[in-house]
């Protein structure tokens, strides 16, 4: 889905479809995927410090499962909390992005922020899914470019 675009955000993607329709324990499976992709990152010269702490963000890893577990069970507390969590870490990338020269870039983390307290809100819908889909492709494609993730 996110070929050659932020691959953090970009396995979120596929993986948040991929969370809500299998069977079994998708948490795992989506968790380690994604911390390979997390742990290969090494900043090129010159890329702004919130790249490393987008990249790292233990939190982030976590939305798969999260919106997975409350498509299955409205209300459940730990997906809420680890979509709070996200929310947090979403904001502290989103506070150290200059706002010269990025509005886009800052919006799209304000969308993020947003369609993922919508989800923690609940209920979760399909829209709200669609919702943080959206926003972490948007996400994706703006941030590639400055932050050169590997593909």
């Amino acid at each position: 889905m996110l070929i050659g675009r932020l691959r953090v955000l970009g396995l979120l993607v596929s993986l948040l479809a991929t969370t809500a329709c299998t069977a079994g324990d998708p948490e795992t499976a989506a968790v380690s995927r994604v911390d390979v992709a997390v742990q290969s990152y090494s900043p090129a010269e010159g890329v702004p410090v919130w790249c490393v702490r987008l990249a790292r963000s233990p939190n982030l890893t976590g939305i798969p499962a999260a919106i997975g577990a409350l498509t299955a069970r409205e209300g459940d507390v730990e997906a809420k909390l680890a979509l709070a969590a996200a929310v947090d870490d979403v904001e502290a990338v989103a506070a150290e992005i200059p706002e010269s020269g990025q509005a886009d870039l800052a919006g799209a983390f304000d969308r993020l922020g947003t369609a993922l307290r919508q989800a923690q809100d609940g209920p979760l819908t399909e829209s709200a899914r669609a919702a943080v889909s959206t926003a972490l492709n948007d996400v994706g494609r703006l941030v590639q470019p400055v932050c050169e993730f590997p593909a």
